[in-house]
């Protein structure tokens, strides 16, 4: 709501204008400047993190332009648009022909995220960032997550395709970094066939380029990706560096270009450099936070030795064992968080693991349905996890797969025997109640 006082008496003119990002301004009052007066002075009040220049030139005003209460508005318009701002009001003074706007702010909440340009072959990063600075002057890479901004980034983008003469249309996906720690601001070509033809990692020395290329044989003849060419190195390529204890092994950014083959028509050649890194040695683990396992305990399910090669694969199933250990003293939500601390002159590599052990969970109820009297109850007398006994997650894993498949070959000689078709659903349910700490199990035919 705009609220106005004005005076004919005075040479002045006070406004307030409120606006929030999720409501336009509803006019009750129209007064206009005289056509002399011209802006002479922007201010923001509220500024945390923003910038007054960022902010001036998102607005779109410019100093020494003519007074227009409608630019004022149509500006205040654009600063909660574009999602760098939430809430604001403006009040506006005038005198002698010169006006001064004052912005009180609230910035946005939601923070920003980087912009990720996915399958643009035919542009450099500067470049694409250039042509969104047309659009979007405080363009700086990155963008909010609330307001239209990514709307006016899609427009920019499009417009660059149609002054090149390029194909496709622009879409826009909210998304993850690659760890899954990030938001992102994806942005790709819809409408174009891109077939990565050929594959190379400069900088491969302790693991042979070639291994690299024939682990990567799935990225070939699939359409370009800088974001899944990212993901797909973290799951594919990474693991192999972990192995031989480059824990700190780096690949850059991919960098693809338009490559033509006899088998590979309007492709791409694409390039991810890699830094290899130091291989370390193990030192050592910390726990903390543990109080039901031992760090004796702990450290046996880790199985790494001092002076061992740190092999980054055999420490993740050594945590796995580690949790399997809490699961089998009712600990089915116990987290173990890992940090690495490197010693670079020595090579080596200590970890601080940090235990939230969480709640003891307990047997609840076995519930048996779909089954015969008597393989019912047999089942039953095979089940020895007792209703509020310690939940032994190994047991119930070990029950699956010894006990239950010979009662289940009893169920089908038992239907053979009747003339009576085999089950075609056979469900076994484990169900964790959060409020009780206990967890009930299902067996369940179905025909």
């Amino acid at each position: 709501m705009r609220i106005i006082n004005h005076s004919s008496t005075l040479n002045a003119l006070l406004m307030l204008v409120l606006l929030t990002a999720t409501a336009s301004p509803s006019l009750v009052a129209q007064q206009p400047a005289e056509e002399s007066t011209k802006l002479a002075k922007i201010e923001f009040q509220g500024l945390k993190r923003l910038t007054a220049e960022e902010l001036i030139k998102v607005s779109g005003l410019e100093l020494g332009q003519p007074l227009d209460i409608g630019a004022l508005d149509a500006a205040a318009q654009r600063l909660l648009d574009s999602g760098l701002v939430h809430r604001l009001s403006y009040h506006l003074q005038t005198k002698a022909g010169m006006a001064n706007v004052t912005f009180q702010i609230e910035e946005g909440r939601g923070g920003q995220s980087a912009v990720i340009f996915d399958n643009f072959i035919w542009f450099t990063d500067d470049e694409l960032g250039d042509a969104v600075r047309r659009e979007v002057p405080t363009f700086n890479g990155a963008a909010p997550n609330a307001g239209n901004m990514t709307d006016a980034i899609t427009r920019a983008l499009q417009r660059l395709l149609s002054e090149r003469k390029i194909a496709g249309t622009i879409d826009y996906l909210p998304g993850e970094n690659a760890d899954h720690t990030k938001l992102e601001h994806i942005f790709s070509i819809k409408g174009v066939r891109l077939p990565i033809c050929t594959v190379h990692y400069p900088g491969a020395h302790s693991v042979d380029e070639e291994k690299l290329i024939k682990q990567s044989r799935e990225l070939l003849g699939t359409d370009y990706s800088r974001r899944y060419a990212d993901l797909f190195v973290l799951s594919n390529l990474f693991p192999i560096y972990r192995e031989l204890g480059q824990l700190r092994a780096s690949f850059g950014r991919p960098q693809a270009r338009s490559q033509t083959m006899a088998n590979c028509k309007d492709g791409v050649e694409l390039t991810i450099a890699i830094e290899e890194g130091a291989i370390y040695v193990w030192d050592k683990s910390e726990w903390t936070g543990n109080q039901v396992l031992t760090r004796q305990e702990l450290d046996a399910a880790l199985a790494m030795k001092p002076g061992e090669i740190a092999n980054g694969i055999k420490f993740d199933k050594g945590v796995a064992a580690a949790l399997k250990a809490y699961a089998r003293k009712g600990y089915l939500g116990a987290l173990i968080r890992p940090q690495p601390e490197f010693d670079d002159a020595a090579r080596r590599v200590a970890y601080q693991m940090e235990v939230k052990e969480g709640p003891q969970y307990h047997m609840g109820t076995l519930t048996i349905k779909g089954f015969s009297d008597n393989l019912g109850n047999y089942l039953r007398g095979k089940w020895e996890m007792k209703g509020g006994d310690v939940y032994d997650q190994g047991y119930v894993e070990e029950f699956f797969k010894t006990d239950f498949r010979e009662i289940m070959r009893k169920v089908f000689e038992e239907r053979q025997q009747q003339g009576r078709p085999n089950p075609k659903k056979i469900t076994t349910e484990q169900h964790a109640n959060r409020n009780t700490f206990t967890v009930d199990i299902t067996f369940e035919l179905g025909d």
